[in-house]
C-alpha cells in the first residue's frame, strides 16, 4: 500500500512538472514564431514605412485647417502605431538574428519593449551603425508623430468643447479655483 501512495505522489509531481514546462514552453514557441514572422517582415516592412509616411505628408493640410485637426490627429495617431510596431519587428528581427533566441527572451523579459534596447546593444556591439541609425530614427518618427497626433487630438477636444460652451451655455460647468484675497 505504501508503494502506491508513493507511485502516485511521483506520478502527481511529474504530471505537474509537465504542466508547468508545457505552461513555460508556450510563450517560448510563440516567441520563436514571431521571431521568424520579423524576420520575414522585413521584406514589406519599408512598404509600409512609405505609406505612412505618404500618410503624414499627406495629412499636413489637415492639421493646419484647425476644423480638420481630429481627422489628422486620427491619421498620426495610425501612423504612430505603424512606426512603433515596425520599429519592435525590426528590432526582434535584428536581435534575432545578431543574438539569437537569448536575446529575444532577454529583450521581451524587460517589459516587450526591451527588445529595442537590445537591438540598440546588438547594433552595438556588432557595430551596425545603418541599424543603430534606422531604430534612432524610427524612435524619433513614432514618438514625434505619437506626441503630434496626442497634441493634435487635443486641440480639437478644446474646440468642440468651445463649441458645445458656444452652443449650450447654460450646460456647461466652469469650476475656479477659489481666489484668496
Amino acid at each position: 500500500m505504501m508503494m502506491v501512495n508513493k507511485v502516485r505522489e511521483i506520478r502527481g509531481s511529474a504530471s505537474c512538472l509537465l504542466l508547468v514546462l508545457l505552461i513555460l514552453a508556450i510563450p517560448l514557441l510563440f516567441l520563436f514564431g514571431l521571431a521568424e514572422f520579423s524576420v520575414w517582415a522585413l521584406n514589406w516592412i519599408p512598404d509600409v514605412f512609405r505609406v505612412a509616411m505618404v500618410l503624414c505628408i499627406a495629412m499636413v493640410p489637415l492639421a493646419v485647417i484647425i476644423p480638420a485637426r481630429a481627422i489628422a490627429g486620427a491619421a498620426y495617431g495610425v501612423a504612430s502605431f505603424v512606426f512603433l510596431t515596425g520599429l519592435w519587428l525590426y528590432s526582434l528581427a535584428f536581435t534575432y538574428t545578431e543574438w539569437g533566441m537569448i536575446g529575444v527572451v532577454l529583450g521581451v523579459i524587460v517589459a516587450g519593449i526591451g527588445v529595442v534596447f537590445t537591438a540598440i546593444l546588438a547594433a552595438l556591439f556588432s557595430a551596425s551603425w545603418e541599424v543603430l541609425g534606422n531604430v534612432a530614427i524610427l524612435i524619433a518618427l513614432g514618438l514625434g508623430t505619437r506626441f503630434l497626433a496626442g497634441w493634435l487630438n487635443a486641440s480639437a477636444q478644446q474646440r468642440l468643447m468651445r463649441h458645445q460652451m458656444q452652443d449650450h451655455p447654460s450646460e456647461a460647468i466652469i469650476t475656479q479655483p477659489p481666489q484668496d484675497e
